[in-house]
């Protein structure tokens, strides 16, 4: 009862308060009656005019007091969340590197780029080959868990993930062990990546995907650790985009490097989901400006600051829909692409959070989700629209 909402009238929240001689004091389960008052606003105007409230008053006897909320005496009781993380060094490392081959991340990461070019193929070619599919699927998870585990287990040598809990390292305190599987995980998906190429014959897009997997590592090993000067989106640009969407296109087609001219549709492809795949890690900093700063990282927030990069992902958006409707009227992509204008929502969502919470660090946390969420449906719509073709 002595809980106050932080909420503001202006949102339309209520706000609940003691009255009288209660406020202030404990109250014994033998009071008589507890006064609350009530304030909700009946208007709320842009300018912030006048707000009339009512006022509600709650009488208990002291019975209903006793019976319902009233705590036994000489015991205390304590909030728990369910679902609180543990305590760091409390996990296992099969069942955390598990449970990342189950996450939606990692799914949407590897397989977007993968079924993206499966479409543009399919546009192109009119076949899909379901063996190569889900060879190239294994792989892309295998590579993408290596990269998230590796990334993670780098953060821990500079101290920028200390405060991160979702941090591999901090869940286990395993951090040897960490790198050695997410090494063998690595050998296994450059394995599959090597037989699919040995077959197709395909050493472009061999190339390809093995620069793509270059720029993980040298985004955050040592003795690179290029995210740490900035150019970590750049990085993600090319491996996600051109790179590895462009090697899967040449491998699910069957069609030559100078093909991807001939049939641009994987090329303007490849850079709309480079674009959007970049957002999701220009996301990723603004709550924890201080801590890389501390530690020396140069993210776009400690660059640039909090508000410049909120517009940056705004201009990523308006960049994205621009070259789209280029790549739409002048055939580039075919009509029925159209489809993927219906993530504009999603879109317009990232950017009323980014642009109107940038500077509140616990507001602002959820933002990569919404550029996880833009980036799976507009690739995924765009991906339905060539298939459609």
């Amino acid at each position: 009862l002595g809980y106050r909402s932080g909420l503001s009238d202006s949102m339309g929240a209520p706000r609940w308060r003691l009255r009288g001689a209660a406020r202030g004091r404990t109250l014994a389960p033998g009071s008589a009656s507890v006064r609350l008052e009530r304030t909700l606003p009946s208007r709320v105007s842009r300018g912030g005019g006048s707000e009339a409230s009512s006022v509600t008053t709650l009488s208990r006897a002291t019975a209903n007091a006793r019976s319902s909320w009233a705590p036994r005496r000489g015991r205390t009781f304590r909030a728990r969340a369910s679902s609180s993380p543990a305590r760091s060094g409390e996990e296992s490392v099969s069942s955390v590197v598990a449970g990342m081959f189950a996450s939606p991340l990692a799914f949407g990461v590897a397989g977007i780029p993968l079924v993206l070019a499966t479409s543009a193929a399919f546009a192109v070619t009119r076949q899909v080959l379901p063996f190569t599919f889900a060879s190239l699927a294994l792989a892309s998870v295998l590579v993408i868990v290596w990269l998230n585990v590796t990334n993670d287990v780098f953060d821990s040598e500079t101290g920028v993930d200390s405060e991160k809990v979702e941090s591999v390292v901090n869940r286990t305190g395993q951090k040897g062990a960490l790198f050695w599987v997410a090494t063998f995980l690595l050998a296994c998906g450059l394995s599959i990546f090597a037989a699919v190429v040995a077959i197709k014959g395909q050493l472009a897009a061999g190339a390809m995907l093995l620069g793509s997997v270059a720029i993980g590592y040298v985004y955050q090993g040592p003795p690179f650790r290029l995210s740490y000067k900035g150019v970590g989106e750049v990085l993600c640009f090319f491996a996600f985009g051109p790179l590895a969407t462009n090697a899967f296109f040449l491998l699910q087609s069957g069609l030559r490097l100078p093909c991807l001219v001939e049939h641009p549709v994987a090329l303007a492809s490849s850079v709309l989901l480079g674009l959007t795949t970049s957002a999701i890690l220009l996301n990723s900093h603004y709550h924890q400006v201080d801590t890389d700063r501390a530690t020396g990282k140069v993210s776009p927030c400690v660059w640039f600051g909090t508000r410049a990069v909120s517009r940056a992902v705004v201009f990523v958006v308006a960049a994205v829909y621009c070259i789209f409707g280029c790549c739409l009227t002048t055939g580039i992509l075919p009509r029925t692409a159209i489809v993927a204008l219906l993530s504009l929502p999603s879109a317009l969502s990232l950017c009323r959070l980014v642009l109107g919470s940038h500077q509140d660090k616990v507001a602002i946390k959820p933002a990569k989700f919404f550029a996880v969420r833009w980036h799976k449906n507009f690739a995924l719509l765009l991906s339905l629209g060539l298939f459609l073709s």
